[in-house]
């Protein structure tokens, strides 16, 4: 089973949704001008959100690497598609905290 599999059978909305929300605080203090940069890039709100709270700026170069979690694709590439983008979302409530 691939690891896009993986995480397409593990996506739960709700869940995602209940940790979105956790960053809500957190991300009124994000750099408006990396919130800009991630809307002009066309990373949903609700994935920049995490991504910016728990990584800042470095989100940005993260997204464009090769991941070994993500079978070796790049977090950007599981955007070109919503199937995509809730696997990465899956993957994203994996990672260590």
């Amino acid at each position: 089973m691939s690891m896009k599999e993986i995480y397409s059978e593990e996506f739960n909305q709700a869940s995602w949704d209940a940790f979105v929300h956790l960053f809500d605080e957190l991300y009124a203090q994000v750099d408006p001008k990396w919130i800009e940069r991630a809307r002009v890039q066309k990373i949903p709100a609700d994935v920049s959100q995490v991504l910016l709270c728990e990584m800042g700026e470095y989100t940005f170069k993260w997204l464009e690497k090769n991941i070994p979690a993500l079978g070796d694709q790049s977090p950007v590439s599981y955007l070109e598609t919503e199937e995509g983008t809730n696997e990465l979302r899956a993957a994203i409530l994996r990672m260590p905290r």
